[in-house]
């Protein structure tokens, strides 16, 4: 093992963002339901050089994304929720294996809030 490298100086930053559920847009051509937020927080340098982490909250408990869960409501759904991002803007991905044909039946993502950690 090499010698120790310089003392470094890593900063963070860490905020809440909410989807509602009837916000949700529908992407017919990646069968996702997606939402957008315009984020400056998320700089070129932390897109290219550092990391964008994010949980989902359910009560006082978090999972890290992505996240895929089985439930019942009429049938058997596994829902993936993910996220991708570049410098200023994050992006929040739900699909469901019920969506079938480029048409979401009787499916809408409900309300999620992610907790998005920054690191750099």
């Amino acid at each position: 093992m090499g010698p120790a490298g310089p003392e470094g100086v890593g900063s963070w930053d860490v905020f809440e963002m909410t989807v509602r559920s009837g916000d949700w847009f529908w992407d017919m051509d990646r069968e996702v339901y997606y939402y957008d937020f315009e984020e400056p927080a998320i700089s070129r340098f932390i897109a290219e050089d550092g990391l964008v982490q994010v949980s989902m909250r359910f009560g006082d408990v978090y999972y890290p994304l992505p996240d895929v869960r089985n439930f019942y409501d009429d049938g058997y759904i596994t829902e993936t929720v993910s996220y991708e991002y570049a410098a200023r803007w994050i992006r929040f991905n739900v699909s469901a294996n019920d969506l079938f044909d480029n048409l979401p039946l009787n499916y809408q993502p409900e309300t999620f809030t992610f907790k998005v950690t920054l690191l750099w």
